[in-house]
């Protein structure tokens, strides 16, 4: 018999002290969940070989030399550098940021408020971080919603309460007015191409209840006007209308591209900064009438009061041309009478405050002789400035510093009823 003698050779697989596989150890990485944050938080470090084995477990981690438990939770702020160590070796360092909530801050919007506003607020604490949404609001100690309407007028202390942080603004609620539009139509019944415009005022003022018109109608040489008179012919001098129709829109800066409402809807959206209240009467067939004017901001320029007498559904002997209606043409909201000066009385400007009215009277006035229906009888009051510009008329002549204004807001009221602030 053979003994036949097999040698076999055995290869080890070698290994790190971890019975990790790999290359020989060379390098040890160190990362972090996060590279800062705010005292209190915590963060867990995570140590890898150059195999990118994990060997957190068995490194030692040090923050500013000192070692640590991992997680970490830091408990002041500052940079600090970290470190791990791992059998002999060492690590890259990573400098962690620690910021630390000191404060907050509160802000609203709009920074001008009435009691018609939604307010919006957004609360920051000191680095600048958004923490509305982890934010009480409270107003006289009751919590409200983010936005919020208010309905007190005068100051509103509202408190922020964020963690252990609290901050309070004071807001002043002054009242708020809802923006109307006066459309005043130069016209004439001589003129073929009014009934257009005049319709035009009148669908509008019709479909919008914060939508007013008014006719000022003046003759021309040979072709008189019966329902002129001596404001509307002077106004049509005075502001350069050199072609009728003319429609303002709250005031000669904007001149309505009938029948669009665009030009109409953009002063609708404006933000009015005056209200206005009627109250009149006829009493033994003599007028009395009471007009108050308030104001949520303080004008910066002189302003002056409009009083106008206005008679709806008017007929006359004189027929409308441009119209197969001829003498039974109905002329809406024709200018009976002015009750203030022509170019506006002044509102003077020690009458003017955020806590109290102004107030305008007139009591036993004879009516005009040209009113044709009592029933028909409505006050239009409307509150303006006055300033030059320089414009180009339809026909394309230049008129240098042509006297201008702007209808800060308007209201209007049947004769015998009372409206108020709205």
């Amino acid at each position: 018999m053979t003994l036949v003698i097999m040698a076999f050779s055995f290869t080890s697989c070698g290994s790190d002290d971890d019975g990790n596989s790999g290359e020989q150890l060379s390098s040890i990485t160190l990362s972090s969940s996060a590279n800062g944050g705010l005292v209190g938080d915590e963060f867990t470090f995570t140590v890898k070989d150059n195999n990118n084995n994990n060997i957190t477990a068995n490194a030692e981690i040090k923050v500013d030399g000192v070692i640590i438990s991992n997680p970490h939770v830091f408990s002041s702020n500052g940079v600090y550098s970290v470190v791990a160590t791992y059998s002999g070796k060492t690590s890259n360092a990573l400098n962690i940021i620690i910021d630390q909530e000191l404060s907050i801050s509160m802000t609203y919007n709009p920074e001008s408020v009435t009691n018609q506003d939604m307010v919006s607020f957004t609360v920051m604490n000191n680095l600048g971080v958004d923490v509305t949404s982890n934010t009480v609001l409270t107003l006289g100690g009751v919590e409200i919603s983010n936005p919020y309407q208010f309905t007190n007028l005068g100051d509103n202390v509202v408190t922020a309460s964020y963690s252990s942080f609290t901050t309070s603004e004071t807001i002043n609620v002054t009242r708020g007015f809802t923006k109307k539009v006066l459309l005043e139509d130069f016209t004439g019944t001589w003129c073929p191409n009014c009934p257009p415009a005049a319709a035009s005022v009148s669908n509008v003022t019709s479909s919008y209840s914060n939508v007013f018109g008014v006719g000022y109608h003046d003759g021309v040489s040979g072709y008189p006007d019966p329902m002129e008179i001596p404001e509307t012919a002077f106004w049509a001098s005075y502001y350069n209308v050199t072609g009728f129709p003319t429609v303002y829109v709250n005031g000669p800066d904007t001149r309505w591209d009938f029948p669009g409402i665009a030009q109409i809807n953009s002063e609708l959206a404006e933000k009015a900064t005056t209200g206005l209240s009627i109250d009149s009467e006829i009493v033994g067939g003599l007028l009395n009438l009471e007009v108050k004017v308030a104001f949520n901001q303080i004008p910066s320029e002189e302003v002056k009061l409009m009083l106008y007498l206005v008679e709806d559904n008017v007929t006359t002997s004189s027929p409308q041309a441009g119209s197969n209606q001829g003498a039974n043409y109905v002329h809406k909201d024709v200018l009976r009478k002015v009750y203030s000066d022509q170019l506006g009385d002044v509102i003077p400007a020690g009458s003017i405050s955020l806590s109290s009215d102004y107030t305008f009277s007139l009591t036993g006035v004879a009516l005009p002789s040209n009113i044709n229906d009592m029933n028909q009888l409505k006050i239009i009051a409307f509150v303006r400035n006055t300033y030059t510009k320089t414009f180009v008329d339809y026909f394309g002549t230049t008129h240098a510093n042509s006297p201008h204004y702007d209808i800060y807001n308007v209201q209007e009221a049947e004769v015998g009823s009372a409206v108020g602030f709205d």
